[in-house]
């Protein structure tokens, strides 16, 4: 690291640690030079990359031990939110995404779920909120916050209110700047319940989330469902994106996807004196085998979303929902966060703190700022054909599913 970085890196690792005394301040400044060069969040192998004079045994017990403070992990989650805020702009789009992170070898981690209590694990397993802002023109990610819990720890309620309460610390660190997108598995779980309602409402929270066909919504002073409404809603507005389907084995061909989209004003049945805006985007692959295809629906906190260009931004960051989402878990395992292997609940919450922390370094600080296509890109993707028409590749997994079994023919 060159001087020049090596001073920023000690400015950044001083307000990182901010409010801890002396040698949690070394721990976390020794733990971000440790996942920097040793590209892991083992703590071994971050002990083993800081070159220390004593002995690699010693310097993982001393980190092993401070690792495990009590308050550590809020301190530097709140040190670097409150860094990261002051970047987040009024339209910055903020890609919300919950996953399990299964533990296939572990059994002694506190507080650890066991298999089969997550519907969606197959192993043992923790859940993560995370936040990242996202850049839509150039495609590059910031990493705001990621929270840690489990089913098992005493202080646990809900899965719904450990969500809840990362939003309400983004939005309080960000003054409401911002734009919330849930990521489909997040919106139906949160969406249309009171406890969502209630505080997106009462805190002003700007969101957009796909929407469910039960979910029930007033349209024109009746309640109704939204797969009803969707119906009922034209689409004016035109656009053509494209995608890369796979036409043979390890060839992908670029592919035109045909949108046309809309918008109704609805309500929420408990927040009747605020307007929200339900899109509709009808979509086709013109050379793709035909087959009835399924309307995507959103709901945006933006009241009367009728212009063109606005409802297109929307739509056009929503497409890239699960490509953000692929993009995040890339970022985590170039760290091998999959691998990490700790006794201590605290001490894995602090882990992932200061990975979220080595991350933001990198990308804002280094300027290292692979985005999200690089973070996705198939190794057998190829250059797009010449054209002037702007090409997206970032499309809902719905449309990349038609690729498989599909009949597509070159452009």
């Amino acid at each position: 690291m060159s001087k020049s970085k090596a001073v920023k890196f000690y400015e950044f690792a001083d307000r990182l640690a901010t409010g801890l005394g002396k040698v949690p301040k070394r721990v976390v400044r020794d733990v971000v030079v440790g996942m920097l060069r040793s590209r892991s969040v083992r703590i071994w192998d971050i002990a083993a990359a800081l070159d220390s004079a004593v002995r690699i045994h010693a310097t993982h017990k001393r980190l092993s031990r401070n690792l495990a403070r009590q308050g550590l992990a809020d301190t530097v989650s709140r040190n670097l939110l409150g860094m990261i805020a002051r970047r987040v702009k009024n339209e910055t789009p903020l890609v919300i995404h919950v996953y399990p992170l299964q533990k296939k070898y572990a059994r002694k981690m506190e507080f650890l779920v066991d298999e089969g209590t997550l519907p969606e694990t197959e192993y043992p397993a923790y859940k993560v909120c995370e936040v990242v802002a996202f850049d839509p023109i150039d495609g590059t990610l910031t990493p705001v916050v990621a929270h840690l819990w489990s089913r098992n720890a005493p202080d646990y309620v809900d899965d719904g209110e450990e969500i809840l309460g990362v939003l309400k610390r983004v939005h309080e660190a960000t003054a409401g700047r911002g734009v919330f997108f849930l990521d489909p598995d997040v919106s139906a779980s949160m969406l249309g319940t009171k406890l969502f309602t209630n505080s997106a409402s009462c805190d002003a929270f700007r969101f957009v989330a796909t929407l469910s066909s039960r979910v029930e919504l007033l349209h024109e002073g009746h309640l109704k469902l939204a797969d009803e409404i969707r119906r009922l809603v034209e689409r004016p507005f035109g656009v053509t994106t494209y995608k890369w389907i796979e036409n043979a084995p390890n060839t992908e061909v670029e592919t035109a996807v045909v949108c046309s989209f809309g918008s109704n004003e609805v309500r929420l049945p408990e927040v009747l004196d605020k307007p929200l805006t339900l899109i509709v985007v009808d979509w086709d692959i013109p050379s793709a085998r035909r087959t009835e295809r399924e309307p995507l629906v959103y709901l945006s906190s933006e009241p009367a979303v009728k212009d063109r260009e606005q409802l297109a931004g929307i739509v056009a960051t929503e497409f890239q929902v699960p490509d953000v989402v692929r993009a995040i878990g890339s970022q985590k395992e170039a760290f091998n966060f999959s691998r990490v292997r700790v006794l201590t609940y605290d001490r894995l919450r602090v882990l992932l703190g200061l990975l979220q922390a080595t991350i933001y370094f990198e990308v804002a600080i280094l300027k290292r700022r692979p985005t999200v296509k690089e973070w996705t890109r198939s190794i057998n993707e190829l250059s797009p054909r010449i054209g002037e028409h702007p090409r997206s590749f970032l499309v809902p997994d719905e449309m990349r599913k038609v690729g498989a079994g599909s009949s597509v023919q070159a452009l």
